[in-house]
């Protein structure tokens, strides 16, 4: 009963928009940047995932060609539409309509996988009206003695026309189809609604890494940051692909609580500035002091850590390549960290890979909150017919105001709880034949007011 009033009470405030919708919505423009160029590209699958609280119906409109495919899924489950493969972005610095737009009639929460064999990675979905006009690009270093393609890249869908946007390069990109632009350069793009820009960093020009690189918008855009296929660190076998949607500066934050990654020793994490003399502080010692577009990395990371910030930053967090661990876990990906002040009461998740995968969440809660989270209505800790609700890790992170659970979960859809705020990140390493391979995002948070 409690529990009940409690979400009538959310209703009935709005604070249902603060605190439980996280990534909710029913309107999303979305793009697959690109994967890891192999020979055989036919073993390329894209696809989306899309979980919904009550019965829902929707479209998927391909920019491409208008061409509309409707969906629909069941309250409380989740359902898997492949995409063509042609809407993957190949090139560099051009402008082209390969976006999608997904419509829905009630709120989804919509995971997006790009998936190659031994490359592999996925982000959560931004609703189109959470978008924001201005991010910064968090990037990796360019692959060491392979392709000059593999390097790091960033891409913009418009979500309206005539929206200008101008990028300041920390890297030179790719040529080909299109003019190689140099580090240094303003470049602006003319984009209307659906088109889409992907540019990729090059290794001339001592560059490789597009971290730090601007990109401001005159209207709302989607933005999506990575790497084509990135060693985790540098000089680790194997790379994998690195993918995430970022949030619009104007919704980064101070505080961060980094997660130690199941079944891997450490992790890499890099912290980016969008302002003049940020002071940066890992648990609670000065590390560095960044300029607008700087970043401070720090790759030797074994367990939790909380980064602070003198002013709002953007975190992501890497999974190291697969050879950085004796049992050969996983390969890289990245996904960014949720400020504490963007916690959220409630998320949908669920497994993007199926195979032989192992699926976890890692889940920030404050300490004093345990007891009220639960997994799928089971609280956690005390299913004995559901043992995947018991975590394999439970830790207090540094500063002991937050635990830190790490939860094997089974493939599939699962619904979080929980009484006060709470960060929850989802990721996957395979295991058998494809043990080369991982995924992993944020589930969402709080953007906006």
């Amino acid at each position: 009963m409690k529990r009940i009033l409690l979400a009538a009470f959310f209703l009935s405030t709005g604070a249902t928009h603060l605190f439980a919708q996280g990534y909710r919505g029913h309107d999303f423009w979305i793009a697959f940047p690109q994967n890891a160029v192999l020979e055989d590209n036919r073993k390329l699958e894209l696809s989306l995932f899309i979980t919904a609280e009550t019965r829902t119906t929707g479209t998927i409109q391909n920019m491409m060609d208008s061409s509309i495919k409707p969906f629909s899924v069941e309250g409380g489950a989740s359902v898997q539409v492949d995409i063509d493969t042609e809407i993957e972005l190949c090139s560099s610095s051009l402008i082209e309509p390969k976006s999608l737009h997904i419509t829905s009639d009630h709120d989804i929460t919509l995971y997006v996988v790009s998936h190659r064999p031994a490359s592999t990675d996925s982000y959560c979905a931004i609703p189109t009206d959470l978008l924001g006009t201005r991010y910064i690009a968090t990037g990796y270093t360019a692959l060491r003695n392979g392709p000059e393609s593999f390097t790091s890249e960033a891409t913009v869908v418009a979500t309206q026309d005539n929206t200008l946007l101008t990028v300041h390069l920390t890297a030179p990109t790719l040529g080909g189809l299109s003019e190689s632009l140099p580090k240094g350069r303003t470049a602006i793009f003319p984009l209307n609604r659906g088109e889409a820009v992907q540019l990729a960093s090059s290794t001339r020009e001592g560059g490789s890494d597009f971290t730090g690189t601007t990109f401001s918008a005159t209207k709302p855009v989607a933005f999506f940051t990575g790497h084509r296929c990135a060693q985790v660190p540098p000089a680790i076998t194997f790379c994998d692909m690195l993918l995430e949607e970022e949030p619009p500066e104007s919704d980064w934050g101070r505080a961060f609580i980094l997660t130690k990654f199941q079944s891997k020793d450490y992790y890499v994490a890099r912290v980016v500035a969008g302002s003049k003399a940020t002071n940066v502080f890992l648990d609670g010692k000065p590390v560095d002091t960044l300029e607008p577009g700087g970043y401070y990395e720090v790759d030797t990371l074994h367990s939790d850590a909380v980064i602070t910030t003198s002013e709002p930053a953007l975190v992501a967090q890497y999974a190291t390549s697969a050879s950085a661990d004796e049992v050969k876990v996983g390969d890289p990906f990245m996904l960014i960290a949720v400020p504490n002040d963007r916690f959220i009461k409630e998320v949908t998740t669920t497994s993007v890979v199926n195979g032989f995968f192992d699926h976890y969440l890692n889940v920030v809660i404050p300490k004093d909150a345990l007891s009220s989270l639960s997994i799928d209505d089971i609280i956690a800790g005390t299913g004995k017919d559901a043992l995947w609700t018991n975590p394999l890790r439970e830790s207090l992170a540094p500063g002991g105001n937050y635990l830190v659970l790490t939860f094997h979960v089974p493939e599939g859809r699962h619904l979080l709880r929980c009484a006060k705020p709470m960060a929850v990140y989802a990721y996957g390493f395979g295991s058998r034949g494809d043990n080369y391979d991982s995924y992993g995002h944020a589930c969402g948070m709080r953007l906006g007011k």
